[in-house]
């Protein structure tokens, strides 16, 4: 494991104050803080085809009370993934736990994932590493493969149930603009995607910027998702947490939408459902909203369990 600097340029205090190189299973995982090295550790887990620079503001924001760290998922940015490495979600959620053994292996984090950023850490929660590693974990627009392929059978059996939830009024007026934002945001070059993000979801060009790496990154993403969606989807195996668990349940997420999280409490113990007007990326639209959600449901948390961290 190394250490550096990062020095900020025009982008301001958004650039992460440390950075590191952490030695895992598949490779090297680039990791990233902002805020004291001494406050509560809050982890950042971006979803496919980003890099950590997707929680940029967020993490400026956390910093004000939490050491927040955000690393590339392996294959993605500065992360390296050797070419026999294992993209399974397994192994995906073994890198979550190894930058927790390197930035805080004394105290539990507080965990945010975004799109397949938390569907990484779903998979971490049924860890039994999870009880003394995670103090809580925020899922944005990234569902439990596991619940969902049970739940997806269910629904195959009710059809007025799953019609119902498809058409919510709210969820079906916003799909046209949403499917462009995503078309913009997942399919074009850098300077393409951001011009179209800019003009269809009203984000500023700075704020929409790529990583250099964005062509291995889709790359990588693909693969991750080939090795995981069809084996997980068919062949569920809910398992159960005792993590509290928080939901931002963005209310025009058009790649992900409200009902896919239909039934998820049967598996977590402790679930908190919020619902916020946003879109699909929200930490990137709305990253006040994010932060606060995340404070706050942390500091909930830590005024009835001593035993967790509070910024």
């Amino acid at each position: 494991m190394t250490d550096s600097s990062d020095t900020t340029d025009s982008a301001g205090a958004r650039r992460p104050v440390r950075s590191r190189r952490v030695a895992g299973p598949g490779g090297d995982l680039a990791v990233y803080e902002w805020g004291e090295p001494a406050a509560p550790p809050f982890v950042l887990v971006h979803g496919l085809t980003d890099t950590h620079r997707a929680w940029a503001e967020v993490a400026v924001l956390l910093a004000d009370g939490f050491r927040v760290i955000a690393y590339d998922v392996r294959g993605h940015g500065g992360s390296r993934v050797r070419a026999t490495a294992d993209l399974r979600l397994e192994s995906l959620a073994d890198d979550l736990f190894t930058v927790l053994d390197a930035v805080s292996p004394h105290t539990p984090a507080h965990i945010c994932g975004h799109a397949w950023g938390a569907t990484q850490v779903w998979e971490a929660l049924s860890d039994p590493r999870a009880n003394t590693r995670i103090a809580s974990f925020t899922a944005i627009s990234g569902p439990n493969l596991d619940h969902l392929g049970a739940q997806l059978r269910e629904l195959a059996l009710r059809p007025r149930l799953l019609a119902r939830l498809v058409t919510d009024r709210k969820f079906l007026r916003h799909s046209a603009e949403s499917v462009r934002t995503a078309a913009g945001r997942v399919v074009y070059p850098p300077r393409v995607r951001t011009l179209l993000i800019e003009r269809l979801g009203g984000i500023a060009p700075a704020r929409a910027a790529c990583a250099p790496t964005w062509r291995r990154d889709l790359r990588t993403g693909a693969r991750i998702a080939a090795a995981n969606l069809p084996r997980r989807l068919l062949r569920p195996r809910p398992r159960t947490t005792a993590v509290p668990v928080q939901l931002l349940v963005d209310t025009t997420d058009v790649l992900v939408p409200p009902f896919l999280y239909y039934g998820s409490g049967r598996w977590v113990d402790r679930l908190w459902r919020c619902a916020v007007p946003g879109d699909h990326w929200l930490p990137v639209t709305e990253p006040l909203l994010v932060a606060e959600a995340l404070a706050n449901f942390a500091e909930d948390l830590a005024a009835t369990d001593p035993s967790i961290p509070r910024g």
